[in-house]
Parts: structure tokens; C-alpha cells; sequence
């Protein structure tokens, strides 16, 4: 639990989460919006190769990492489970007469008192055990950190057999999963203190597709003049 002594000191903590949170969402799908595209366009992936397989990891790497902090187990550290355990120990922070201080100036704020609520204990029980290290897939981040990302495992890459290729691995799924309960929790807290939500798609995220079109058009423009200079040189 991280103490607190204000919803002011709260709301900090709030958005620090929510920064690692959405940070995960938003490089996670641009490393799949980025796959499908080279799908689509596989001569744009073909002219810089070396650029593309970079950008790529780059991107699940800084997913990955900001995955990991959301659900550290540290004590000192803010993450999931530490910052819904100080939920439960300031649910008054998410009193009605809080809330409508907070949302004085909103015009909506009666509407939005009603609808928002409290936590709900056995909810919030629910989602702390989502978060801990009891959980199938919260449990694989503490083995995979250890042994791929914040050190590499000297034994395991000594062994180079496919009986040792998935130690310590995570799974696609199991990604998307973790980020999707991350977006979920986060969310449901934040809305009931002010009726705020966190999107996980920036503006603009799909602005490579101009790259794209621009490499691809290009590429196949060469092309074309390369066939026709061949063709006159034949004749």
C-alpha cells in the first residue's frame, strides 16, 4: 500500500499509473498495427529492413517494459496492486460529498455522483488478486524480467534445444491479456473518483501509413521504369 494523505496525493498517483499503463497500449499496438502493414506492404519492409525489425522490437520492448512496472511487486514502487490497495484503505477518497468537490465545477457533477459510485469491496478484492503474483499470467512476468529483460539467463542460453526455447516466455495472449485488465482496472477506479476515463489510441497513430503508401507507390514506380528501359535496350 502506498500511503496517502489527500485525493490530491492520489490523483498523482493516478496519472503515473495511467502514464506506464496507456504507454503499454499504445507501443503494443503500433508493433501489431505495424506487422499487419508489412503484410499489406511487403516491398516497404524489403527497402529498409535492418530500420524496420528495429523499429519493431523497439516497440514491443517499450510495451513490455511498461507492462512490467504496471504490475511490479516492489514495495517502494507504484503499480497496480500497491495503488488498489491504497483504494481500499481511502475509500472515503470516493465518498459522494468528496467526489462533488472535486467536480464542482462541472455542471453534470450531480449526474455524474449518481452514476460513478464507490468501490465495491468485493470488486476491488477481485481486481487485487488480478494484480498479484498469485495470478497464472501475473506470475510469468517475475521469471521472464529476471531471466530476459532486466538480466539475461546465462544457463539458458548456454542450452540451445527446443525442450528449453519457451522457459521463462510469455505469450502474445498473454500480453494482450494483462494489457486489457491494466486498461480495465485503471479505468474503472478512475472514472468513480472523477469521472475520467484513459484512452489507449493516440491521435495520429496511424500516420505511418503515409510512409507506406508513399515507399510503395515509389518502389513500384522504379519498377515500372526499370522494365521499360530494359524493353528499349532488348529492341
Amino acid at each position: 500500500m502506498i500511503k496517502i494523505n489527500n485525493g490530491a496525493q492520489f490523483r498523482l498517483l493516478l496519472k503515473a499509473l495511467s502514464d506506464d499503463i496507456v504507454d503499454a497500449h499504445l507501443h503494443f499496438a503500433m508493433h501489431e498495427a505495424l506487422h499487419t502493414a508489412f503484410e499489406e506492404y511487403p516491398l516497404v519492409k524489403q527497402q529498409s529492413y535492418g530500420f524496420w525489425t528495429l523499429t519493431l522490437q523497439a516497440h514491443l520492448n517499450s510495451s513490455v517494459y511498461a507492462l512490467f512496472r504496471a504490475y511490479d511487486k516492489d514495495r517502494q514502487a507504484l503499480h497496480l496492486r500497491g495503488w488498489l490497495t491504497t483504494i481500499r484503505e481511502n475509500v472515503h477518497l470516493f465518498d459522494d460529498a468528496a467526489f462533488r468537490e472535486r467536480l464542482k465545477d462541472n455542471p453534470y457533477v450531480a449526474t455524474l455522483a449518481e452514476e460513478c459510485g464507490k468501490p465495491d469491496q468485493s470488486t476491488l478484492d477481485d481486481d487485487i488478486a488480478a494484480c498479484s503474483h498469485y495470478d497464472p499470467i501475473v506470475k510469468k512476468l517475475v521469471p521472464y524480467r529476471g531471466n530476459r529483460i532486466a538480466h539475461r539467463n546465462a544457463r539458458s542460453s548456454l542450452v540451445a534445444n527446443e525442450n528449453n526455447s519457451n522457459d521463462h516466455s510469455l505469450m502474445y495472449e498473454d500480453l494482450r491479456t494483462l494489457l486489457a485488465r491494466a486498461k480495465e482496472i485503471l479505468n474503472r477506479y478512475s472514472y468513480m473518483f472523477d469521472a475520467s476515463i484513459y484512452a489507449t489510441k493516440a491521435v495520429g497513430s496511424d500516420d505511418f501509413q503515409y510512409i507506406f503508401d508513399a515507399v510503395h507507390e515509389k518502389v513500384e514506380l522504379a519498377e515500372r521504369e526499370w522494365t521499360t528501359v530494359r524493353g528499349l535496350t532488348k529492341k
